[in-house]
């Protein structure tokens, strides 16, 4: 698992390689989905969910992201991740997603770009929890799984979607 473009290109990122609970996103997908956002992630405050080893929010520091907030229950890997690149521009909470996103609420926080990655059989619950604190205009980016798009709140339109594999992206838009 390595970083793909940007600032810190070609570094290689660690990860347990014998986790079950561990689903890092492929560099494929991570390729794609950062040429799907281009020049977006420049400048923008960006939530990395369920961030595992923290390869998507280290790709958005890397290609220029302004701040990124990395929030799983455990952050051993993100955190020696960010060691080892060096970065600055980066927040890690050891937390659970629900508990964080209303912590994120009440300290009225808001991002441009959030990405969510949750365990596959979960679903996307947090998704109407992520547009309370995504900015107007903002991009809210899910993966999933690709053999069926899961059940979202009745305030969430996908705009567009993406298979890969087993991962399928979805891009978020709140129904207003």
């Amino acid at each position: 698992m390595r970083i793909i473009a940007g600032q810190y290109k070609r570094r290689l990122l660690d990860f347990p390689k014998n986790n079950p609970d561990l689903r890092p996103t492929k560099d494929l997908v991570k390729e794609a989905l950062f040429s799907i956002i281009g020049a977006r992630v420049v400048g923008a405050q960006f939530l990395d969910l369920y961030a595992g080893v923290g390869s998507i929010g280290l790709e958005a520091v890397s290609r220029g992201a302004r701040e990124v907030v990395f929030i799983d229950r455990d952050t051993r890997y993100i955190q020696a991740n960010i060691k080892k690149l060096g970065c600055e521009n980066t927040r890690v909470y050891r937390n659970d997603v629900p508990r964080a996103l209303q912590i994120l609420a009440a300290r009225k926080e808001n991002f441009e770009i959030i990405f969510l990655d949750p365990p596959y059989q979960q679903g996307l619950l947090a998704v109407s929890a992520c547009f309370a604190i995504l900015k107007p205009a903002g991009l809210l980016i899910a993966e999933t799984a690709a053999v069926r798009t899961p059940e979202l709140p009745p305030d969430a339109r996908i705009t567009d979607e993406r298979c890969y594999g087993s991962a399928k992206i979805l891009f978020l838009e709140k129904n207003f």
